[in-house]
């Protein structure tokens, strides 16, 4: 059935849908505290006045820090009522480009996708579209921790217009002061990634991206395409940010949608911090078109 539905869809239609599809948000959060550090070095015994001195023992090496991604995630992410809210732009040449903002808060988990992923409420706002006609918006992510797993469910957004009832006086019969209009892109099954991965190791998973929306109070008919998720994690890495200087995760991850010769590919590189106070939250991001930097941060996590 997928498949028809893919061959009779026309290419531009397709592609503008898997476009939209790869806009995945990076997982991210940070506890304060910070990941690594450099152990106490063994104290030599102090000589006794009355004997020969021993030779203390020669110092050991620190341990090595664990170049795992595991510290460059953290659980306060999926808590509810973390917030984190941080600007963003293309540096470079002396000059910024102009600002992108962004602010999540956790809320509490939700039904969607036949589950009950923990809801990341990423956008609200409310437009006074004219006088008596008020529309408000509100976009959220659904993700999970599970078994050492971060799960990615999808994305929905909701747009609620308000009509006040004296402007309906002369409307026709049925017809509401409310609407609610409703698209959402379900993941099926969740895209699935670990925590703690090695560097060098990659993750890949196959999967459906279902869209669905609702107009007005009509249910639009959706549209499945198949689709592929890689991370792939290279390592530690030492990253200059207008916040200082941090020990980096850098992942990178690959979705596919789209099969065949009617498909699209997008990459985006992450550096996650791995330590500080703000670890596990993203600090770059990076396309095939330009890379940005985290410019400011206000965490509070739960």
């Amino acid at each position: 059935m997928k498949n028809t539905v893919l061959n009779n869809m026309p290419r531009a239609r397709l592609l503008a849908v898997a476009a939209a599809a790869v806009a995945i948000s990076a997982c991210g959060g940070g506890g304060g505290g910070g990941g690594g550090g450099f152990p106490i070095l063994p104290i030599a015994p102090t000589p006794e006045s009355t004997a020969t001195p021993t030779p203390a023992p020669a110092p050991q090496p620190p341990t090595p820090v664990a170049d795992n991604s595991a510290p460059c995630f953290n659980e306060a992410d999926f808590r509810e009522g973390t917030t984190v809210e941080f600007e963003a732009a293309k540096l470079g040449a002396g000059t910024t480009s102009a600002l992108s903002s962004r602010k999540s808060v956790t809320e509490s988990r939700e039904a969607f996708a036949g589950a009950q992923p923990i809801a990341i409420n990423v956008g609200s706002k409310t437009t006074q579209l004219m006088q008596g006609v008020q529309k408000s918006t509100v976009k959220k992510e659904y993700r999970d921790l599970v078994g050492g797993n971060i799960l990615f469910y999808g994305k929905s957004t909701t747009e609620k217009w308000t009509v006040d009832p004296k402007l309906l006086a002369n409307a026709s019969a049925g017809f509401n002061k409310d609407w609610v209009n409703f698209n959402s892109q379900t993941f099926e099954p969740p895209l699935s990634f670990p925590v703690d991965m090695k560097p060098g190791q990659v993750a890949t998973q196959k999967l459906s991206i279902t869209t669905s929306s609702a107009f007005f109070g009509q249910n639009q008919p959706g549209i499945s395409i198949p689709a592929a998720g890689e991370l792939t994690y290279h390592g530690r890495e030492k990253l200059e940010t207008p916040m200082g200087t941090f020990d980096t995760c850098k992942i990178s991850l690959k979705i596919t949608v789209g099969a065949s010769m009617i498909s699209k590919d997008i990459t985006h590189e992450l550096w996650l911090a791995a330590e500080g106070p703000y670890r596990g939250q993203l600090l770059k991001g990076s396309d095939a078109k330009s890379s940005k930097f985290v410019t400011t941060m206000t965490y509070s996590p739960k």
